[in-house]
This record gives structure tokens, sequence and C-alpha cells, in this order.
């Protein structure tokens, strides 16, 4: 019996691609903030003038982390068209590693004490947003060709 192969539209791609991108990002601010690096510390820095390597790694490896999620994601999901029957296995198996590795991200989150205010806030923000805005570049020209 021959199936037919459905392709995703553009569009849910990079929806899609841009989404884990941010997580990704999400998750890795979460992270380093429980190694003791702070987004924070990227602002006082910027305002004191003296930027430090160590404050700027986290804008950094926020926005890396999403440009390789978003790049795998939306490579993964434009080149393997659904319906992905044969593929059932491995993703009962990707998804159950996601679901427990998000737990554990989310318990990390619930434990870590840190700098609040308004500082932290701006500055995830601005991450996030340029973390999104660099996940659909990838996504783009992961897509491409």
């Amino acid at each position: 019996m021959i199936q037919a192969q459905h392709e995703l539209s553009r569009s849910l791609v990079y929806v899609t691609s841009m989404t884990c991108g941010v997580l990704a990002a999400i998750a890795t601010e979460i992270l380093l903030r429980r190694t003791g690096v702070e987004i924070a510390d990227t602002w006082r820095s910027f305002a004191s003038g003296q930027l430090q390597m160590r404050a700027v790694s986290v804008l950094w490896l926020m926005i890396g982390s999403a440009f390789v999620v978003s790049a795998v994601v939306a490579a993964a999901l434009s080149r393997l068209p659904p319906p992905w029957l044969q593929l059932r296995t491995l993703r009962w198996l990707a998804s159950a590693v996601l679901v427990f590795a998000l737990a554990e991200v989310g318990h990390i989150a619930a434990t870590t004490v840190g700098h609040g205010g308004d500082a932290h806030t701006a500055m995830s923000m601005a991450a996030l947003i340029a973390a999104a805005l660099v996940a659909l570049f990838a996504a783009y020209f992961a897509t491409r060709g």
C-alpha cells in the first residue's frame, strides 16, 4: 500500500523551529543561572563601560543555542515529510527524553535564586527577542536548498 506524502507548509516549519529555538534559549538561561552567571550582569557590564566576557557570554550562548536548535528542527521538518510512521518508536523515545529534560529545567528554575528586578527582566526580554530573530534566520537558511 502506497501512502501519500504530505509536505508541511513553510510557515509551520518556521513557527515550530522558532518556538524550539526560543525554548532552547530559555533553558540555556536557566542552566547558566544555576552556575551563577546572570544575564542582569550583562546590563551592568554595558552600563559601567567595561564589558566582561563572562557577562556577555550569557547573551551569546542563548542566541547560539537558539540558532542551532532552530536550524536542526527546521532542517528535519523540511526534509522528512510526514506521516513518519516508520519512526514511531524513535518519536516516542525522543518525546519522553524531551519531557524529562524540560521537567528537570523547570525544577532547576524553581530552586535557583538570583537577581530579580528590572535589569534581569529587560535583559531577558531583549535576549529572547534576539534569540527569536536568530532562530528565524536559522530556520530560513536551513530550509533553503
